[in-house]
């Protein structure tokens, strides 16, 4: 019997023609102008991922009892965090200071903060982020206490990553709950 290529096997009327062999085989072949858009759409699908995990990074030293040296890592140097609570911090001095002084104060302990139904555009190298705060804590008299608002985020694409540019929370329900402790067995 002898050999013959795979290209030169024929082939049932109707069926779809062969695959290509070789090492652009599962490339397509598309005009650049599709291959321009693709690549668009995957950067900015991968900036928005990166955004998030910069996000997610934000809470979790939130939540590891303020970790002031990990919060200032997300911001660029001359960022800013505020609330509409009255706080304002310009840099990452002030906004360490801040993150050091609750932690040290012992007012917002075993914190919970759970951000929800992110709105992120991205722009080449800015990005702007709405998120939904949830945030539940335990005060320094032992109550438990939550927070309901919102989280508009400014970040700027630097050598080292995404950064926090500014970062803002909306508070609109701040309030002490009235709990009865589970008892388990």
């Amino acid at each position: 019997m002898g050999s013959r290529s795979p290209r030169s096997r024929s082939r049932h009327p109707g069926s779809p023609a062969p695959l290509p062999y070789g090492d652009d085989a599962l490339v397509p072949t598309l005009p650049d102008p599709d291959l321009h858009e693709l690549a668009a759409t995957v950067r900015r699908l991968a900036d928005v991922e990166e955004v998030r995990r910069l996000k997610a990074a934000y809470c979790a030293a939130a939540d590891a009892d303020h970790d002031g040296e990990a919060v200032v890592a997300l911001f660029v140097p001359d960022g800013t965090w505020s609330s509409t609570l009255g706080t304002h911090c310009a840099g990452h001095a002030e906004i360490y200071a801040y993150f050091d002084g609750i932690r040290s104060s012992g007012r917002i302990r075993a914190s919970t903060h759970m951000v929800t139904n992110p709105v992120i555009d991205v722009d080449g190298d800015r990005a702007t982020a709405r998120w939904s705060l949830s945030m539940m804590h335990t005060g320094s008299d032992d109550g438990r206490y939550r927070i309901l608002g919102f989280y508009d985020d400014v970040m700027e694409r630097t050598a080292d990553g995404w950064r926090f540019r500014s970062l803002h929370v909306t508070v609109f329900d701040y309030v002490r709950l009235d709990v009865t402790p589970i008892q388990h067995r």
